[in-house]
């Protein structure tokens, strides 16, 4: 897991803050549906008819969209108003993050993202000099019986990591990430993961997470994430 991360304040999910594209809220919405769907198909059994339908509308559907423009997430990402304003003033990235809101490291995000139909659905909020991630993990991301997937557990930990670098202002990606699962993580009940910052050394930033759920911790975490100058994701032209 080698991933760039940075914070976006959400005023509140599911809707588009001022930064957004005017299809967001339309992609929100779709997003959500396929989510659903998805769990729907991984925890009930449906007849054939049922899946054939299925299949057949998202082959039509997918043929549609495929022939839309594509996206480049590199020049929406960079083109943020609030990301310009940390590079322009300059100001760091705690400083166009309201306390206490939520944040959403993309919208695309396959994690944390509202408008990827593949996100696990982590939420974000700040807490003090610590991030929170909360979660409740439906059935597409069971492992085991009853018990989450561990690389589900993995990748909200390291949201979670990206979820507290606008709290520190940084932009970082993880450079080292370990985990120690010290029991089952459940399905189907509210899941906390809390992050912090232990120290620094120049570019290194040494991070530690919890995740639990009714108060017991079933994973703790360290990080190494390596800060970056926010001047490189300055656009060019």
């Amino acid at each position: 897991m080698c991933t760039c991360h940075s914070g976006r304040m959400r005023q509140d999910a599911g809707e588009p803050t001022s930064d957004d594209h005017t299809d967001l809220s339309a992609r929100i919405e779709a997003a959500s549906a396929l989510n659903r769907l998805s769990h729907a198909l991984v925890g009930h059994r449906a007849t054939p008819e049922v899946l054939q339908r299925i299949a057949r509308a998202a082959d039509d559907l997918a043929t549609r969209i495929e022939q839309e423009p594509v996206r480049e997430r590199s020049m929406e990402i960079g083109g943020s108003p609030r990301f310009l304003q940390a590079i322009d003033e300059p100001r760091t990235l705690a400083d166009v993050v309201d306390g206490g809101a939520f944040l959403d490291m993309f919208d695309d995000s396959p994690v944390s993202g509202s408008a990827n139909p593949l996100s696990i659905g982590l939420r974000i909020r700040q807490d003090g000099d610590q991030a929170v991630g909360v979660v409740t993990l439906d059935r597409g991301w069971e492992g085991a019986p009853g018990r989450s997937h561990g690389g589900i557990v993995a990748s909200c930990v390291d949201e979670t990591f990206g979820g507290l670098l606008p709290v520190i202002g940084e932009m970082a990606f993880t450079g080292e990430l370990s985990l120690r699962y010290e029991g089952p993580c459940p399905m189907g009940v509210p899941l906390e993961f809390r992050a912090w910052l232990e120290g620094r050394e120049r570019r290194k930033l040494h991070l530690a997470c919890t995740g639990s759920a009714d108060g017991e911790v079933f994973v703790r975490a360290t990080a190494t994430f390596i800060a970056v100058d926010l001047e490189r994701f300055r656009p060019v032209g």
